[in-house]
């Protein structure tokens, strides 16, 4: 059986020494750096491999970009190689925040054309709870081959999202807090606000009181209310830089509401150019 949006910690935990298996820790927290890490030395689920969602799945940020650029391909697969990773292999990712982080590392390899990826459903809390236990071992696999197809249908480019925030049959969700989307207060970009017509649906939306995610069917309710008639394919997600966009699209993929697209730039790209409208509880 192969997983494909999310594994529970009990069919992690059955398959946790399998071979077949490969194991990432996507653990950060965007105001201290290395947390991460930090953590990962600490103590991690025994296998896993830690990915700095900062310098492994991103590029260096430019004058014009987001926060959090796509990493280029080439250096990303010598990484996952070095890592032991192949094309045959179950990847499961975890993190410590819902999935917030771990979703943009399920993103990447889905757009790297893996489709053997899953979350771990509740992260590390969950696995926890089960009974998991974690080591300060670090992992070594021996280096493999991994071939990748990068779809870039799977995301849209800036211009696409001027486009969108003024045709009736796009739809752009930001799954950023209330706070922020609204031009309250924003603790991570430097001017608040929302890309014009966009929707807001924070990711928190997606989980249960346990952390995990919701049911498929739950999360069909919840999305149909905000998408309506739109079609999957005409919808935009976006965040802050392209991280927990990516959690949306997973809650959608379990949905059953396929071929959402990623802006990747996100809100931290779109504020780059002060010609571009910004939306706030004020003007909107």
């Amino acid at each position: 059986m192969s997983y494909k949006t999310i594994i529970s910690a009990e069919n992690l935990i059955k398959n946790i020494n399998s071979k077949e298996f490969i194991i990432f820790d996507c653990r950060c927290d965007i105001k201290e750096t290395s947390y991460g890490i930090d953590q990962y030395t600490e103590g991690h689920i025994p296998n896993a491999i830690f990915v700095d969602i900062d310098t492994d799945l991103a590029d260096k940020k430019t004058s014009t970009s987001g926060r959090h650029p796509l990493p280029d391909p080439k250096i990303l697969t010598e990484k996952l190689c070095n890592w032991g990773m192949s094309n045959t292999k179950q990847v499961v990712i975890y993190d410590d925040a819902g999935g917030a982080f771990a979703g943009r590392m399920w993103w990447i390899l889905r757009w790297l054309g893996h489709e053997k990826t899953a979350l771990l459903d509740g992260g590390l809390g969950a696995y926890m709870a089960v009974g998991g236990k974690l080591t300060s071992e670090i992992t070594a696999y021996a280096n493999t081959s991994f071939d990748i197809f990068a779809n870039d249908a799977m995301h849209v480019t800036i211009k696409e999202v001027e486009d969108a925030q003024y045709r009736m049959d796009k739809l752009i969700i930001d799954a950023r807090s209330k706070e922020r989307y609204l031009g309250i207060k924003d603790m991570v970009d430097p001017i608040a606000g929302h890309v014009p017509g966009a929707i807001s649906y924070p990711l928190g939306n997606n989980l249960d009181k346990t952390g995990c995610f919701k049911s498929a069917e739950e999360l069909k309710l919840q999305f149909s209310k905000v998408i309506g008639d739109t079609k999957s394919e005409d919808i935009i997600s976006m965040c802050g830089s392209g991280i927990t966009a990516c959690h949306n699209i997973l809650a959608m993929e379990i949905a059953g509401i396929k071929n959402v697209r990623l802006y990747v730039g996100s809100w931290s790209e779109w504020i780059t150019d002060k010609n571009r409208p910004i939306a706030t509880i004020d003007n909107n």
